[in-house]
């Protein structure tokens, strides 16, 4: 969760150089006051030697002086050549360089050749305290390949270092890092066993601070298994242990933990805001500037959820701003992702197609998230439609679509691995509680297996409980709605479509502002409450519902539905007019249509309202419904869908209905 730089830092503040070699260097006494050393070290002549360069450049990186400290830790490397000083003494020198390089520069290129320069220095020794040294070089690389996301290369560092272990610490910190390595290349048996064998060295050394840091790990593992209730238990156990041992910038992590779980699975309430705001209160006392902006990136999605979309923008931008300061590409992908789908629900194309054209995701990068992967597909072929690239669009969703799949079966791979290798669960008897017992969860795992279509229904149908229903059944974007209307009919169920918008929108917005209009819109939408409304989102300017009823029970839902929007419009300040249609998506598109079938769709609605308008050129309210006499009336893939559907209307295949008055012989005389 914290900026990779951040992550290294963390790891070069935990460290102390044990310098054993001369010349003699004074780490411990700088560290109690760096300031005051440093100030009767200048007050001093300058030395030849090269201690006092490296004490002073120590003492400026502590002090987060980086042009200084960089200058003297090369004076004292010049020197240590010069005096042809221990090996080992000149391997510490570019090790305090690296840190330079990571702690103040945030430049892990650099810090990785300074490195493996001191790795050169230390080969040819092998006595104990070389050893001890390779093993935090060893272990230095490996963090640093981390933060650049060479996995496998940290990997190899990670092991060295393991392998250079002479100490228990030193195997509690190898093992740590590889249990968090294996997480990132998705290898969940491997990650658990190393972070088992850190929880029994901490275990053995009693260092039970670090059974939260385990507990976070754990976590992670079962999100990326699909897994979000025993994630959040997890979480959960892991800010109570940040909370008791005072580990304030581990505390940080694990709120944002909590909270992206929370927010995810539509399970948040009034706790997830106040997790982020205190994640956000701790962030800006510690200057990490990665978890302010992650906060506010979530900060974002909780008023995004509770449709205040303007406010959810604000957050996003101040994030976007935030990452792109910080040079966190992995970040800036996640917010500028969302805000452009926020926008293109808010019909604010232009700017989405800015902000879709800046992002760094290839959905054929296989490096890259799934889960970005699939959404930069939806995202893309939501502009090409609205751009009239039909072909990029389908080939876009029909991309989008395979990489959901293949994210799904990851996850199904991940559980299956975990089950047919049987780990023991954790031992966490201790007082401590170290982690969740897993013992339970196979059982789980083998039901699920099992039933792997029920695992998605499953998991919806508890959101569906546990969230309220508007929350649940909006989609921030069109091509989501279609699909799961689409998906829909396996219900078996007739579905019809209704769309909703203010008469004279186009003037609305001009006279008071797409935001005025976005508001009354959501307005509309949360006086909804009715289960035959199966889905729902805001697209072009409409409220588009996706209803389930039978044929002989449509009128009264229609009837339902308009009442509460005819009480909610009364509501809303000025008071519009609204126009509406209701359409049968079985009878005008057939038995088996798909998604793409309704995005042609939208055009009977465009004319329907626009041969209404002509019609009726009055300010009331406009209720149409389209009835269809003969099934599927139009070929809806055709390139001239509007001629088809004047053809209809004329021949009467579909009627257009004002509420009880039958508009097809007025349409007739309007064209002729």
């Amino acid at each position: 969760m914290h900026a990779a730089f951040i992550l290294l830092l963390l790891f070069f503040l935990s460290i102390g150089p044990a310098f054993s070699a001369a010349p003699e260097f004074r780490s411990t006494l700088i560290r109690q006051d760096p300031e005051r050393f440093l100030e009767q070290a200048l007050q001093q002549p300058a030395q030849g030697s090269s201690s006092y360069w490296l004490e002073l450049a120590y003492a400026q990186m502590l002090l987060n002086q980086k042009e200084s400290a960089l200058l003297n830790i090369e004076q004292a490397i010049e020197l240590a050549v010069l005096l042809d000083d221990h090996p080992l003494y000149q391997a510490q020198l570019y090790h305090i360089k690296a840190q330079i390089y990571g702690r103040l520069y945030r430049n892990t290129e650099l810090g990785i050749e300074a490195l493996l320069r001191a790795v050169q220095w230390l080969e040819p020794l092998q006595d104990e305290r070389a050893r001890k040294e390779k093993n935090e070089l060893y272990e230095s690389l490996a963090q640093a390949h981390l933060q650049n996301s060479d996995y496998p290369q940290a990997i190899y560092y990670a092991e060295k270092s393991l392998a250079e272990a002479l100490l228990p610490q030193q195997e509690l910190n190898a093992h740590f890092l590889l249990g968090r390595l294996h997480l990132q290349m998705n290898r969940i048996n491997q990650a658990f066993a190393h972070l088992q064998s850190t929880l029994e060295l901490a275990t053995q050394l009693e260092a039970f601070h670090a059974y939260p840091l385990v507990q976070l790990r754990y976590g992670i593992g079962y999100q990326k298994m699909g897994l979000p209730e025993q994630a959040l238990q997890a979480f959960m156990q892991a800010k109570e242990g940040f909370a008791k041992y005072q580990h304030e910038r581990s505390y940080i992590n694990s709120l944002l933990r909590v909270v992206s779980v929370q927010l995810d699975q539509n399970w948040f309430d009034e706790h997830t805001y106040a997790y982020l705001q205190e994640a956000l209160q701790y962030s800006h006392q510690h200057g990490d500037a990665y978890s302010i902006a992650e906060s506010k990136f979530y900060l974002g999605q909780w008023y995004l959820l509770h449709q205040d979309q303007t406010l959810a923008n604000d957050y996003f931008e101040q994030a976007i701003s935030i990452a792109f300061q910080i040079n966190n590409r992995d970040l800036l992908n996640r917010v500028q992702l969302t805000l452009a789908e926020s926008l293109v629900q808010q019909q604010e194309l232009e700017h989405a197609e800015q902000l879709f054209q800046q992002l760094a995701i290839q959905p054929e990068d296989h490096n890259q998230a799934l889960f970005l992967r699939y959404r930069y597909a939806e995202l893309a072929a939501e502009l090409a439609a609205w751009k009239h690239e039909w072909q990029h669009a389908f080939q876009y969703s029909q991309l989008a679509r395979a990489l959901r799949f293949d994210d799904l079966h990851e996850q199904y791979n991940l559980k299956l691995d975990y089950l047919h290798q049987n780990n023991p669960a954790p031992s966490t008897t201790s007082p401590h509680q170290a982690t969740p017992p897993l013992y339970w969860l196979l059982s789980t795992l083998t039901a699920l297996f099992l039933l792997t279509g029920a695992v998605s229904w499953l998991a919806w149908q508890r959101r569906r409980q546990q969230a309220t229903p508007n929350q649940l059944i909006f989609s921030r974007q069109w091509i989501q709605f279609s699909e799961k209307l689409a998906a829909e009919q396996r219900q078996k169920q007739p579905l019809q479509l209704m769309a909703v918008t203010l008469r004279g929108c186009q003037q609305y917005k001009q006279r008071h502002g797409e935001v005025q209009l976005r508001r009354a819109l959501v307005s509309l939408l949360q006086s909804l409450n009715s289960p035959e409304i199966i889905q729902m989102t805001i697209h072009s300017d409409v409220l588009w519902l996706g209803l389930s009823c039978q044929d002989d029970k449509l009128a009264a839902l229609e009837q339902k539905v308009l009442l509460h929007l005819g009480q909610q419009r009364k509501a809303l300040t000025p008071t519009p007019q609204l126009q509406t249609l209701v359409l049968p998506l079985q009878a005008l598109l057939g038995q088996q249509f798909k998604a793409q079938h309704l995005q042609a769709l939208r055009e009977a609605v465009w004319l329907s309202w626009y041969l209404a308008e002509q019609l009726n050129p009055s300010d009331d309210n406009l209720y149409l419904q389209l009835k269809v006499l003969e099934q599927r009336p139009c070929e809806w893939m055709a390139e001239n869908i509007r001629q088809d559907l004047l053809n209809a209307l004329q021949l009467g295949s579909i009627e257009l209905w004002q509420q009880q008055r039958l508009l097809n012989t007025s349409i007739k005389e309007l064209l002729d």
